[in-house]
C-alpha cells in the first residue's frame, strides 16, 4: 500500500491556486534555504518539537528518552532537546501528558488523504478550486503524488502544485502532465550562490524547469521569487531571472515576495539554528523599490508584488 509522510492537509485555502483550494503538504525536502519559513517539513520522517509554553516541567519526557537527547536548562528550567542524539523515536511524545511534546507528520494513504480532500469537493464546485500538492518537496514522493493526481483526475478535481524541481527528470515528467497549474521557486540564477544558500546548485532546477515547459498545460508555470536582501535581490539576478522566464512559452506570472520572518517560532520549537536571525523583514515598499524597473520592459507575462499585479 502507498503511503507518504503528510505534515499537514490545510482545508479552503485561498493562496494556493485558483479558487478555494485543499492544499497536501509533504513531508521531506532536499534544500535547506537559509530563509526557510518550514523547518518542520525538512526531513521525510516524523519528528517531535517542543511547544515550551505548555511545559509543567513533570519530567516524564526525560524519563522516557534513552538516549541522552533531553536535558533541563540549569539557567531557565526548561527542557531542552539536542538534535545531535534526538533519534526521533518520539517516546516523549507518548510520554507527555500535557501536550508539550508534539509530532509533526503523519504516515496516510492515498485513500486517506483523498477522503480528506473530497470533503471540501463542494468548495472546488463553486470557486473553481480544487487541490494543490506542496511541501516539503513533492517530488520527493513521485509515486504517492501521481497515485493522488490519477484520483483526482478520475474525481474532475483540478489540481496544482507547489514544486520546488530539484531531483531527476523522471519525476517531474510522471507528475507536471496532471496540473493544470503550477508554482516553481527560481531563488537565485547563478549556480554557486544558490548552492551556498540552499545548499544545491541550480542547475537542476532550470533545466528540469525548460524541460517543464515542453509538456506542461499553456499558462501553466507561475514563478515564485523570494525576495532576501543582500542574498538575491540585486537587479542583476531579477534580471536574469525574468529573462529566463521570458525563454519559457508557458510562464503566465512572476511573483516577487518580501522576506518574512514567520518561521521563526517552528526553528525554536525543533531545536534548530535559523541562519538569517537578524534579518528584518522586507516591507513591500522596499520589495516594489527593488522590482519597479522591471515593469519599465515588456514582458509576456504578468509581473506579480505579494498576490498585487504590478503590469
Amino acid at each position: 500500500m502507498n503511503t507518504a509522510t503528510i505534515l499537514r492537509i490545510e482545508h479552503t485555502s485561498i493562496s494556493d491556486g485558483e479558487g478555494m483550494r485543499t492544499v497536501v503538504f509533504f513531508k521531506g525536502c532536499p534544500l535547506r534555504c537559509a530563509w526557510c519559513s518550514t523547518p518542520e517539513s525538512h526531513l521525510p520522517g516524523r519528528e517531535v518539537y517542543h511547544k515550551k509554553e505548555r511545559c509543567t516541567g513533570c519530567g516524564r519526557c526525560l524519563a522516557a528518552c534513552r538516549h541522552g537527547a533531553l536535558t533541563v536548562s540549569p539557567g531557565t528550567g526548561a527542557v531542552v532537546r539536542d538534535p545531535a542524539k534526538c533519534v526521533n523515536c518520539l517516546a516523549c511524545a507518548d510520554a507527555c501528558l500535557y501536550g508539550a511534546m508534539r509530532v509533526y507528520g503523519k504516515e496516510m494513504t492515498v485513500r486517506q488523504v483523498m477522503r480528506e480532500i473530497e470533503k471540501d469537493q463542494v468548495f472546488y464546485f463553486h470557486s473553481g478550486g480544487g487541490v494543490t500538492l506542496s511541501g516539503g518537496d513533492v517530488l520527493l514522493w513521485t509515486d504517492f503524488a501521481e497515485e493522488l493526481l490519477k484520483e483526482c483526475e478520475a474525481c474532475a478535481i483540478d489540481a496544482a502544485a507547489e514544486l520546488d524541481l530539484f531531483g531527476p527528470w523522471e519525476n517531474v515528467r510522471r507528475i507536471v502532465p496532471y496540473l493544470s497549474h503550477f508554482f516553481a521557486d527560481l531563488k537565485l540564477m547563478d549556480p554557486e550562490k544558490h548552492r551556498r544558500w540552499t545548499g544545491q546548485s541550480s542547475e537542476t532546477i532550470l533545466e528540469n524547469l525548460r524541460r517543464a515547459d515542453e509538456i506542461c498545460a499553456p499558462g501553466a508555470i507561475r514563478v515564485r521569487v523570494p525576495l532576501i536582501r543582500g542574498v538575491n535581490d540585486d537587479a542583476e539576478n531579477l534580471q536574469k531571472t525574468a529573462e529566463f522566464c521570458c525563454g519559457l512559452k508557458n510562464v503566465s506570472a512572476v511573483e516577487f515576495l518580501p522576506y518574512h520572518r514567520l518561521g521563526i517560532h517552528a526553528y525554536e520549537q525543533l531545536s534548530r539554528p535559523y541562519a538569517l536571525q537578524e534579518e528584518p523583514r522586507m516591507s513591500r515598499e522596499e520589495a516594489l523599490e527593488k522590482v519597479s524597473f522591471l515593469t519599465e520592459q515588456a514582458w509576456p507575462f504578468a509581473l506579480v508584488l505579494d498576490g498585487e499585479r504590478l503590469r
